[in-house]
């Protein structure tokens, strides 16, 4: 390996070339060339660098692809190792986001102060909340990581972009009280929606919206009471997707005798449709599905859900929310947390710890009061 300085007579600055090795392609020899150091001294210094990164195997040669080149790539490799609605998602933020600022700029270039900028327009030129903002970057995040593995770049630069906190999202809740008065008098309300077994399945097993839409019949032991979670309902209604997102998702939930008997009556539903409309029945083995058989559409599903809680006279709360009010009502109940975690599929007990630690300190007292009842007086 080595390298030549030369003064350029035009500019009166310092022009280097190194010579990085040979195009493992063509055999061809590779030549680093930089131009327009103030000084001979200057030059001398960059080519020391180079020739030291070059022994020491650490030298780095960016490639001249732009984001939208690369973008292109990746996500023609993404397409097949990700599911459908976290594609397209990414897809769309790209094309809406990302690419009419970024596509022609060459990758080597996106730095961290490039990044900064962009954020900042998005601040200011958008009324995008921070979660939304914290997306689009996870899609820069993910692309970059991957841009680095396959030496397109050196660096991530999006690991050190400040981006803003994202506020958490207000937890509603109705207290047992009110759990009750729903559960006895939903069903009596002018035109109910046929959805009352899905609301049951979130109040008394914490289960998340899209897995209570891709519960199967076999996935029901009646005789020990047990609910195996294994698949899922995509958001937009059109995958049903075998196993979970996550290996603490698939889970088994014990269940109450009153939920087995609303089961039941369920699938008495269910069968006598499936005879009714014979060929026409879409038979996908689903517990909540349309009279037809076929998933039902996620909004189907909030919208019913909020109009029964109107109806009913209670505070109108997010369908997901009836997953807290079942974590909330069994902490209210003193349950191990460890068993809590587990219904709701939380990898690890910090995260429902965190999540729900609001309701813990109406617990403190409960504990100092347990403390003066069981230990002697001094």
């Amino acid at each position: 390996m080595k390298g030549s300085i030369k003064r350029n007579k035009q500019t009166g600055k310092w022009d280097i070339v190194v010579d990085i090795g040979k195009d493992p392609g063509t055999g061809n020899r590779k030549q680093k060339k930089k131009r327009g150091f103030p000084s001979k001294q200057d030059a001398e210094k960059a080519i020391t660098k180079i020739l030291n990164e070059l022994n020491e195997g650490t030298f780095f040669e960016p490639q001249k692809l732009t984001v939208g080149d690369f973008f292109t790539i990746w996500f023609k490799e993404r397409k097949s190792s990700v599911e459908r609605t976290t594609y397209n998602n990414q897809l769309a933020f790209y094309n809406i986001y990302i690419s009419p600022k970024m596509a022609a700029v060459k990758m080597y270039e996106i730095t961290p102060i490039f990044l900064q900028n962009f954020l900042n327009g998005l601040l200011e030129e958008t009324d995008l909340e921070n979660s939304t903002i914290h997306k689009i970057f996870d899609v820069l995040k993910v692309a970059f990581k991957r841009a680095v593995k396959l030496k397109v770049i050196k660096e991530n630069p999006v690991y050190l972009v400040d981006l803003p906190k994202i506020k958490k999202s207000e937890m509603n809740v109705w207290d047992l009280k009110q759990i009750n008065y729903f559960i006895k008098h939903v069903l009596g309300v002018k035109r109910p929606s046929k959805y009352f077994t899905a609301y049951l399945l979130a109040i008394l097993c914490g289960m998340r919206q899209g897995e209570i839409l891709g519960l199967r019949w076999k996935d029901i032991d009646f005789e020990n009471k047990l609910i195996y979670i294994r698949q899922t309902l995509s958001h937009d209604g059109k995958e049903l997707r075998i196993n979970t997102k996550t290996k603490s998702g698939t889970r088994t939930i014990s269940i109450p005798n009153r939920l087995i008997t609303q089961l039941k009556m369920e699938r008495k539903t269910v069968l006598e449709n499936k005879l009714k409309y014979g060929s026409n029945f879409e038979d996908n083995d689903l517990v909540i599905c349309t009279r037809h058989g076929r998933p039902v559409q996620s909004t189907n599903l909030l919208r019913g859900f909020k109009k029964d809680a109107k109806k009913v006279g209670l505070p109108v709360i997010r369908f997901h929310d009836l997953r807290h009010t079942h974590a909330t009502m069994l902490i209210g109940q003193n349950i191990n947390p460890k068993i809590i975690s587990e219904r709701l599929g939380h990898a690890r007990i910090g995260i429902t710890l965190d999540i729900y630690s609001h309701v813990l300190p109406s617990m403190q007292q409960e504990v100092a009061n347990k403390l003066d009842e069981i230990v002697e007086k001094f």
